[in-house]
């Protein structure tokens, strides 16, 4: 019985870290991906700019 607990407080305790962790992960590939896709939206407007104060 002893063992299967600290099996299970072990197991509880990797869940816990877990899950703040990859939560973070996940927060940062959102900020991420929108940083990059800003990044590309910039580039873009910019270049329409450009071509609209040519003309």
């Amino acid at each position: 019985m002893g063992l299967f607990m600290l099996e299970l407080i072990k197991s509880l305790a990797v869940a816990v870290i877990m899950v703040p962790v990859v939560m973070a992960i996940m927060l940062g590939l959102i900020y991420g991906l929108g940083e990059v896709f800003n990044l590309i939206s910039k580039t873009g407007r910019r270049d329409n700019n450009n071509a609209r104060s040519q003309n």
